[in-house]
Order: C-alpha cells, then sequence, then structure tokens
C-alpha cells in the first residue's frame, strides 16, 4: 500500500513538472522577443516570484522591459525632432540660395544702369546682402530673443547713402568722369537733408526688418522644440526603480508565472500613465502654446522680400531719376557744383550670363513643404498628454480588453477605475500608484523655455496683418497673387553661378572691371535641398501615422 501512494506521489510530481515546463515554453517566446532570458538559480524573484523565472531573471527581464518602455515613448517625440531640424535647415539652406539670386538680380540692375561705374557699388551690395545672411542663418548658440546682429534699418540706409555718389553720377549723365573724393564724401552727408531716393530706403528697411527677423524667430525657435523634444527623452529615461518594478508587474510577471497573457488595457494604462506620463505631463500645454505660434510664423514673408528686393532698389533709383531736377537743386545747396575727374572709358560690359537663361538655384519656394510642416506640428499638439498611452499599443504589454487578461494578479478581469490622465493631479486617484514621483526640475525649465519661445512669435505676430505671405504667396515685385505663385523669365537673371560667397570687396573667379559679378551661396551636397525637402515630406507622413 505505502508503495502505491509513493508511487501516486511520484506520478503527480513528475506531472506537474511536465506542466510546469510546458507551461514556461510560451514564457521562453516572450524573454527570446525581448532578448532577455530567464535563469535557472533556485532563489525566486522578489517581485514575480514565478516558476519561469527566478531572481536573476526578473531583473533581467526589468531592465529590458523599462528600456522597451522608453524607446515606444520615444518614438513619438523623435520623428518630429526630425522634422523640425530637416524643416530648419531646409529653410536656412533656401533663404540663403535666395539672397545669393537675389545680390546677383541687384547686380545685374546696377550694371544696366552704371555700367563702366558699377563695379564701384560692390561692395556696398556685397555688405548689405551679408547683413542679410547674417539674419537668417542664427547660430546654434544665439539667445533666444537676443536683439539681432545687425539692424536692417540701418544696413538699408547705409546701402543707400553709400551708392548715391554712383546714382547721382549717373543722374548727371558723367559716364566718362567721376566725382572727386571730397565730392562724393560730400554727397554721403547730404544724404538725408537731400532724401535723393525718396521714401523707399525707409520702406524698404522697415519691411526687410520685419521679415528677415521674423525669419531668424522661425529658425531660432524650431531649435528650441528640437532639443525640448530630445531633453524630454532624456527625463523620460529617469524613471524611479518603483516605476521599474511596476512595469515588470504588468508587463513581465505573468510571463514569469507561465502565463503567456497580456495586461488588461487598463491595467497598462494607469501604469504607463502613472510611471511615464506624469515625468512629463507638465509640458503639454507649453508644448500646445509652442505648435501654435509655430504655425502662425511659418507664414513670414521674408522669402516674397528677398525676391522683391531688386524692384524696390529700381524703385529708389527710378525716384532719383525722375526728380532729377528737384536733386541736382538740393545737392547745389549742400555741395555746390560737381567737382570731377576724368577717368578712362572701360570697354563696354559684356551682357549678364544669367540674362538670357535660367539660372541653376531658382529656389523655388517651399510653400507646399512649411504648409504639411505646419499640418504635422499641428497633430502633435497633445504629445505629452498621450505620450505614456502610446506603450499600450504594444501588443505585449495590453490586450484590447480587460476580461481574462493579466490584472497583476491573476488571469481574469481587471475591474479598477482608469485614471482619467497622465496629469499629476489625477495620480492621486490611480489605483496603481501608491508614491507620487518627485517632479524633474528639469521639465519646469523646459516648460519656460517653450513658453519663451511662444512668447517670442507671439512679438512678431503683429507684422503679419496685411498677408501671410510665406506660405500664401502674396503679391510682391513679379509674384502671383493668391494660393500659388507665378514666375516670369525675368527670374532667370537671379543667376547663381560660381563659386565663393561674393563677400566684401573680393568677387567670384576672374574677371574684367567691366564683366558682371555673380555671387553664389557655399557649395552644398548634390541635391541636398530636395533630400532635405523630401525627409520633411517623408517625416511629416510617418508623424501622421504615429499620432493617428
Amino acid at each position: 500500500m505505502k508503495v502505491l501512494v509513493v508511487l501516486s506521489i511520484f506520478a503527480a510530481c513528475v506531472s506537474a513538472t511536465a506542466a510546469a515546463a510546458a507551461s514556461c515554453a510560451g514564457a521562453e517566446q516572450f524573454f527570446a522577443r525581448h532578448n532577455a532570458s530567464a535563469d535557472d538559480s533556485d532563489e525566486p524573484g522578489s517581485i514575480c516570484g514565478g516558476q519561469c523565472c527566478r531572481r536573476g531573471g526578473e531583473l533581467k527581464l526589468r531592465s529590458v522591459l523599462r528600456k522597451t518602455a522608453e524607446q515606444r515613448v520615444s518614438s513619438a517625440t523623435k520623428p518630429i525632432t526630425e522634422l523640425l531640424l530637416a524643416t530648419r535647415r531646409t529653410l536656412e539652406e533656401h533663404l540663403t540660395a535666395l539672397s545669393y539670386q537675389s545680390q546677383n538680380k541687384t547686380s545685374v540692375l546696377f550694371s544696366q544702369l552704371y555700367r563702366s561705374h558699377a563695379s564701384r557699388t560692390h561692395v556696398h551690395l556685397s555688405a548689405l546682402y551679408d547683413d542679410i545672411r547674417l539674419l537668417i542663418r542664427p547660430g546654434r548658440d544665439d539667445e533666444l530673443g537676443s536683439p539681432p546682429p545687425k539692424d536692417m534699418r540701418v544696413s538699408t540706409k547705409k546701402f543707400f547713402r553709400d551708392v548715391f555718389p554712383v546714382a547721382y553720377q549717373n543722374v548727371l549723365r558723367l559716364d566718362s568722369k567721376q566725382f572727386t573724393p571730397e565730392y562724393e564724401a560730400c554727397l554721403q552727408d547730404a544724404y538725408d537733408a537731400v532724401q535723393p531716393f525718396g521714401d523707399v530706403p525707409q520702406q524698404l528697411g522697415a519691411s526687410m526688418s520685419r521679415s528677415l527677423e521674423s525669419a531668424r524667430a522661425l529658425l531660432q525657435v524650431i531649435s528650441v522644440g528640437a532639443s525640448a523634444l530630445t531633453a524630454s527623452e532624456q527625463v523620460l529615461s529617469n524613471a524611479d526603480e518603483e516605476c521599474g518594478n511596476k512595469l515588470l508587474l504588468m508587463g513581465g510577471c505573468s510571463r514569469c508565472k507561465g502565463h503567456d497573457v497580456s495586461p488588461c488595457r487598463n491595467y497598462c494604462l494607469n501604469v504607463a500613465r502613472g510611471c511615464i506620463g506624469s515625468l512629463v505631463v507638465e509640458l503639454d500645454a507649453p508644448w500646445a502654446g509652442y505648435v501654435e505660434g509655430v504655425e502662425r510664423l511659418a507664414r513670414a514673408d521674408a522669402d516674397a522680400e528677398l525676391r522683391s528686393l531688386d524692384a524696390r532698389v529700381s524703385e529708389a533709383i527710378m525716384h532719383a531719376l525722375e526728380n532729377h531736377v528737384i536733386l541736382e537743386k538740393k545737392v547745389r545747396q549742400e555741395c555746390g557744383p560737381p567737382s570731377t575727374i576724368d577717368v578712362s572709358n572701360s570697354t563696354s560690359p559684356r551682357s549678364t550670363p544669367g540674362a538670357s537663361r535660367r539660372d541653376a538655384l531658382r529656389a523655388p519656394p517651399p510653400d507646399t513643404e512649411l504648409l504639411q510642416f505646419a499640418a504635422t506640428l499641428a497633430s502633435s499638439k497633445k504629445l505629452f498628454a498621450s505620450i505614456s498611452d502610446r506603450l499600450c499599443d504594444e501588443p505585449d504589454f495590453a490586450i484590447e480588453g480587460n476580461e481574462r487578461c493579466w490584472n497583476g494578479e491573476t488571469i481574469g478581469e481587471y475591474t479598477k477605475a482608469l485614471v482619467a490622465s497622465a496629469s499629476i493631479s489625477d495620480q492621486k486617484y490611480n489605483p496603481e500608484i501608491t508614491k507620487m514621483s518627485t517632479q524633474d526640475s528639469r521639465v519646469a525649465a523646459l516648460g519656460d523655455r517653450l513658453r519663451q519661445a511662444r512668447q517670442l512669435l507671439v512679438s512678431h505676430w503683429g507684422s503679419m496683418t496685411a498677408a501671410e505671405s510665406f506660405m500664401q504667396g502674396d503679391e510682391a515685385g513679379d509674384e502671383g497673387s493668391g494660393s500659388g505663385r507665378s514666375y516670369t523669365d525675368d527670374d532667370a537673371t537671379y543667376d547663381a553661378e560660381g563659386s565663393g560667397e561674393g563677400s566684401g570687396d573680393e568677387f567670384v573667379g576672374s574677371r574684367r572691371e567691366d564683366e558682371e559679378t555673380t555671387y553664389s551661396a557655399p557649395p552644398l551636397p548634390t541635391s541636398t535641398a530636395s533630400l532635405a525637402t523630401a525627409s520633411i515630406s517623408f517625416i511629416s507622413c510617418v508623424i501622421f501615422v504615429i499620432l493617428t
């Protein structure tokens, strides 16, 4: 009889062992998916205490699940970070290329008007456009909201004052003569009193200051947003040990106990909102305000301003020509009759290279890309409010419902209340959170940074009342009006051939004194602008899929 009892007990043990081995097979598949392994030590785990993973296995699984949760959450922020950086790069390259094309077009204008004397305007033209490029190339370390490095009102006035002697010489048709240095100095000193170009320089300086400073602010703020998202990922990676245990209990313990069943959805949401979402939820309102500000200022008109610059310069010159009688009278009152010296006749200038064919760098306005950028960014307004819920979209972390799932204790129904949100105030009602985590001081600093960025954008909204031209395509110079832009053959003179930056009094290549100078942006990798534009479109599509 005793033998039968012993045999029965032995058979039961063998059967239980076989059943345990069979139940752990599903768990081993889970461990393999997460690149973790259950150790074979005898020491039970302190969190799960299951037969399929002992203490060492629990520690490995906790680390893996925590890293998986961080990666899942950061997958919501990384595409937006990449979108912001790609947009900044594309916009800055576009405006820079356009500035060189505009410089070339204005240089063509001077060559046609002043012929052999046009070379005397090159240094002043380069100085004006160098100041423009300083504005549209903000440094990564520039203080947000700091004064711009150049005041375009001052730069524009200086440009017109410096070219006034050449323009006045053209008014008097002194092709073979040149004013003496003393007389040129007198003309420049008398600029304010004479006002040779009417109010065009003042209007142009004011409009360039508004549009270019708005573009500069947009470029700076885009960098702030990308930096804030990167910093938020670092905050999320610093969840405390208790939350690591909560993630293990929720995402791993059912497998450690031999159940190949995922957690209940509400259970996952409560843990995710309490342990992950609450860390960064305070960025929700600042981020939403930041996105709204970027949406509004993405309609800045720096593109149209640069395209119409040569036309405004031409308008100023025409004012001097049309009012030459009054102008001569004012100049004589200030400086007396012209004092000139003979100069050798130069050979007539050659035809401008860019005037006979379309240039290689037309730089069409990136309206479509900016529209797509603004729409994609708008879809991320509630990014930080819902960022933790993304974890529960993973099949290993949650099923669709709350029945016949892992509820933290067994396989069954999850009956605890679902916390309303990841907000700090709601966590006191979270049934899965027993200890409130300390708020990271970096979150408050990031929130302040985003609010400061929005405030900078708001300060530029007032200049956008007439038209939101950057993305709507307002009328400017040769441009059409309405939602699209029209181009004419006149745009072909935006020539950007040659090499070098055309800065100061150094000109591109070797040229004769009477030949036209062309200016070009620093060489970029092949199809850089096209690749950057394509990357914006691709990243935008990815974000739409992620956020919807």
